[in-house]
């Protein structure tokens, strides 16, 4: 289970899921290096945080399709949450307290997405909000991300092709 202790305030902004599905769910992303990064935290949007060997907090980004150094520790990075622009930025937590106002509560194995990944023009608002499972929607996140990382911004996007490996 890859668990880490948040303020009671913001555990909803995370989900838990078991540490193979969280290997699993990367097998999309190996082409991003991934080499010698823990998982340690896992967003309620799939969005995953690791701990380098440097001590050093990173962040894989399902929207951008990045990975990202964010904090120098991992006590930099509880910091920063407690401020209200960093945790919309870092966990769309907006999104994530008007999803579960609605009712839209991700289940177990499961998490926030958009109905269309925004990489491929989809919209992030609430209406286009829905739930799916953790391990497929970072799988096919990773995929899209490597297949449409070279591309110039506003490039029209014909095909992605996903496997399920």
């Amino acid at each position: 289970m890859i668990r880490a202790e948040w303020p009671h305030d913001y555990q909803f902004l995370f989900i838990e899921p078991p540490a193979n599905e969280v290997a699993e769910a990367l097998d999309g992303w190996k082409w991003i290096g991934l080499d010698g990064l823990e998982p340690a935290a896992v967003s309620a949007f799939g969005d995953i945080f690791f701990r380098a060997g440097d001590g050093s907090v990173r962040h894989l980004d399902m929207l951008d399709g990045k990975l990202t150094r964010i904090a120098g520790h991992w006590a930099e990075f509880q910091a920063d949450l407690q401020n209200e622009a960093r945790r919309d930025e870092l966990l769309l937590a907006g999104l994530v307290v008007a999803a579960r106002k609605n009712g839209l509560i991700p289940a177990a194995g499961q998490c926030y997405d958009f109905k269309k990944p925004p990489v491929l023009g989809g919209e992030m608002s609430l209406r286009e909000m829905e739930t799916t499972f953790f391990v497929v929607k970072v799988h096919i996140a990773g995929q899209i991300h490597r297949q449409v990382k070279d591309l110039p911004q506003g490039a029209k996007i014909n095909k992605v092709t996903i496997s399920d490996r």
